[in-house]
């Protein structure tokens, strides 16, 4: 009985908060899938992750008045997929609206310092870069198509009759010394 007791103290306590919070970050990820899907044409979808985010009040103008609200500035990466081989990974940051559960239009929200340092701490990912694998694909894929068709090229010009001749030259000079 003190096992089944404890077990329901330690659930209250432990496993309960994190599923509410766990109920929040999804509806935020949800939120920010739908971005993505609006602004990149090849996204895969449900592939939004939040990789850091801060919670701030900050005034936000929207239809002319502003107001202080509450707002949680999320980088967040997504991934693209083109011709089902080349993977781009893409980072942005959203402000997410805490009371309305949406996102906000980024030009809406006065920043204040620490949504000014958060931007400042992660300016250099914010983008899209190339997967290493799929890099490595286009990389074959352009030396096949253009250093692979010089090297045949010259294999197949040693056979040549003016290749044949020059090296019949060459050994005809070394025997008459």
């Amino acid at each position: 009985m003190k096992k089944v007791i404890y077990c329901l103290i330690f659930s209250l306590f432990c496993v309960f908060p994190f599923t509410a919070l766990a109920a929040g970050n999804q509806e935020m990820t949800g939120a920010v899938n739908e971005q993505f899907k609006k602004s990149l044409t090849y996204y895969k979808d449900h592939s939004a992750q939040i990789l850091d985010s801060i919670t701030t009040s900050t005034e936000v103008g929207e239809g002319g008045a502003k107001q202080v609200k509450n707002i949680k500035v999320v980088l967040a990466e997504g991934k693209e997929v083109r011709d089902s081989i080349f993977y781009f990974d893409t980072k942005q940051i959203y402000y997410y609206d805490l009371d309305a559960q949406k996102i906000i239009d980024a030009g809406t929200v006065q920043k204040n310092t620490e949504i000014k340092k958060f931007e400042k701490k992660y300016k250099n990912e914010v983008g899209k870069d190339i997967n290493p694998f799929s890099l490595l694909i286009f990389m074959i894929a352009l030396f096949s198509t253009i250093i692979l068709p010089l090297i045949f090229a010259a294999l197949s010009n040693k056979n040549s009759s003016s290749y044949k001749l020059q090296l019949e030259q060459v050994s005809v000079g070394t025997y008459k010394n």
